[in-house]
């Protein structure tokens, strides 16, 4: 029975992604309004309707590129309702997300062994961890230039006059937590060797950075 269901479901979608494919081709393209709608988002892909896509991801079908988007929309609607407390609209933060989530679909590596929805994760993350990093530079620029007062000689009292410190220092946190967040992102594409080494180098993990040769030294690295 499990032969015949995984056979079964092989066969309905190369139908689905075939008959996709042709509407793609004359000109079809199909419209999401799930967001600020009564249209339910569409369910979440099973593991082997999962398995079977990726399997056929690195052909670049476009079909199958957009089943796997629409299907990880839930995904990025999770994501996003966890930044609603940062003064962006629930809307644009699940578009912001969904480029994230269409970066994933684009670069994802079967051969990693890795789940989409964990890269994925990471990606619309830091899509959105990149935007609200812009829109809060822009803040901080703006209210640091604006005068506060006049002093007795007619200048102009900023606000930078008053803090004594640079622009960067404000939004610094914020900008190291984003770096670290795309460095994370970064070594889930690395093999485990590739990931200790970078580990190692650069003191990843509370770890104490290593020169190159101490790192060749521990791995027995020519």
């Amino acid at each position: 029975m499990v032969r015949w269901d995984k056979w079964w479901l092989k066969v309905r979608w190369t139908v689905k992604l075939v008959f996709l494919s042709l509407l793609q081709k004359v000109g079809w393209r199909s419209e999401v309004h799930y967001v600020g709608s009564s249209e339910a988002l569409p369910p979440p892909l099973s593991s082997d309707e999962e398995i079977f896509l990726l399997t056929r991801l690195e052909t670049g079908d476009h079909a199958v590129k957009s089943v796997l988007i629409e299907r990880n929309l839930r995904l990025v609607v999770y994501i996003a309702r966890k930044f609603e407390n940062t003064g962006v609209g629930i809307e644009d933060l699940v578009s912001i997300g969904s480029i994230g989530l269409i970066k994933a679909v684009n670069t994802f590596d079967v051969a990693k062994r890795i789940k989409l929805a964990t890269y994925a994760s990471r990606c619309i993350e830091n899509e959105i961890l990149m935007h609200l990093r812009r829109n809060n530079r822009n803040r901080v620029e703006v209210s640091f230039d604006e005068p506060l007062n006049v002093d007795w000689d007619g200048n102009e009292l900023l606000l930078s006059d008053v803090l004594g410190t640079e622009n960067d220092v404000i939004y610094k946190a914020l900008e190291d937590e984003v770096d670290r967040d795309l460095l994370q992102a970064a070594l889930l594409k690395l093999s485990p060797r590739e990931k200790k080494i970078m580990e190692l180098r650069f003191g990843l993990q509370g770890g104490e950075e290593k020169t190159q040769k101490e790192v060749a030294d521990m791995l027995g690295i020519s």
